[in-house]
């Protein structure tokens, strides 16, 4: 309780603490009271503190500089406790300083879960790299014909000068991503940090932004330098098909993910980035249609038209139960707001791709109204192989989705 008081009266008098590494070091305390301190440091003002768990100082975000990398000097109890914890931390004999403390929580973090072998998260980043996404603007339905003569209905996605304003990486930020950019705004419409942001990435003024995970060139088959983990991750490997992997260093155990691509800041993603053929996801915010009744929120039936009934004809009933519980339940479908949710549809169908127009026509119920705008990327549940997305993307002009195999109108044949 004394640590936490002190911790907090630092954080009231907004003063840095003194950099005493006997007290503020992790070797001073315990393993338990240690995981409290973080713990208690996310609920803790993030504006105003900071915290780096290698060196186990806390002060004022702005002064973390002359108190964490000025003040404080390993000890050798400190040098040994992050060389028993390579999990972590993937150099020891260097003094590591975060900039924010949401990266220093996200370093508390890094270790894989227990229930996931590196191996298996390499294995489908392999067979199924990920690739970024698109923002659309939902410019409204259409319909078009297919081979077998059949009526399509299409929604009708407008591609708005899509742009990478950011590369997130590894090293950097804890994880592979790209930031998307889509539309404009003028200068006056954003705000000095978001215009600084555009400007360190020389790309126009963006509307709306939006980040992707994305698979990175190269993976490492182990979380982290612990011989013990390298030992049985290997010995995993050994067991499958080794064949798989195309290891290009064996030292660090780096694999090369031949179907992922290399993205740059300023690269243009047109329409043609998803091909004819294949099934994406959309995500947008559902239409908004007010408070509504149990009946078009949630179908339900009503009561009797007549025979006795005096406006309660669409009414939801009872709610609740006798006295045990003598409550409402969490969650009873009720009237109330109805619809402008996030929400995503999985497995739309890519019916056509206009590269010259930078439309993309999907079969399939895009959520929104016209207008909105939502976000497309490929289908989770059902991937695209590397050797297809090589040979269909990037295509010019108009393509349409191939023949089906099935005939519409088998069931009304009369053979």
């Amino acid at each position: 309780m004394f640590l936490l008081r002190s911790l907090e009266r630092t954080r009231t008098t907004k003063r840095a603490p003194v950099a005493s590494s006997s007290f503020f070091t992790p070797s001073s305390v315990d393993d338990y009271f240690f995981n409290q301190i973080s713990a208690q440091l996310k609920i803790m003002n993030r504006n105003k503190a900071f915290f780096d768990p290698v060196e186990g100082s806390l002060g004022p975000r702005r002064r973390w500089i002359s108190s964490v990398t000025k003040g404080i000097t390993k000890s050798s109890s400190n040098s040994q406790r992050s060389s028993t914890s390579n999990n972590n931390y993937n150099n020891s004999n260097v003094e590591r300083g975060f900039a924010s403390q949401a990266k220093a929580v996200d370093a508390l973090h890094k270790l894989p879960l227990p229930h996931k072998q590196r191996s298996e998260i390499v294995k489908r980043e392999l067979v199924n790299p990920k690739r970024p996404g698109l923002i659309a603007v939902k410019a409204g339905m259409t319909c078009d014909w297919d081979e077998w003569g059949k009526r399509v209905p299409l929604t009708v996605l407008w591609i708005d000068d899509n742009q990478i304003v950011q590369v997130k990486t590894l090293e950097n930020e804890g994880y592979d991503s790209v930031q998307v950019g889509s539309g404009y705004k003028k200068p006056k419409a954003v705000s000095m940090p978001e215009l600084g942001h555009f400007k360190k990435a020389r790309v126009p003024i963006k509307r709306f932004l939006s980040e992707f995970r994305i698979t990175p060139l190269k993976m490492s088959l182990l979380g982290s330098n612990n011989d013990n983990n390298r030992s049985d991750n290997s010995s995993s490997l050994d067991d499958d098909d080794d064949d798989e992997f195309d290891i290009e260093n064996e030292e660090n155990d780096f694999v090369e993910i031949k179907g992922a691509l290399e993205y740059r800041v300023g690269d243009s993603i047109n329409a043609n980035h998803f091909f004819a053929g294949q099934f994406v996801d959309v995500q947008g915010v559902t239409s908004g249609k007010g408070f509504q009744g149990p009946m078009k929120r949630w179908g339900f039936a009503g009561q009797p038209a007549s025979h006795g009934n005096t406006k309660k004809h669409r009414a939801h009933g009872s709610i609740g139960m006798c006295q045990d519980p003598g409550r409402v339940f969490k969650g009873k479908k009720m009237a109330g707001q109805m619809g402008g949710k996030k929400r995503t549809v999985q497995n739309c169908f890519v019916y056509k791709i206009d590269a010259d127009r930078n439309l993309v026509y999907v079969r399939g119920q895009v959520p929104g109204r016209k207008g909105s705008v939502v976000k497309v990327k490929d289908a989770l549940r059902k991937p695209n192989a590397i050797e297809e997305l090589r040979e269909k993307i990037h295509q010019i002009g108009i393509t349409i989705a191939p023949k089906s195999e099935q005939d519409p109108y088998k069931q009304f044949n009369k053979d």
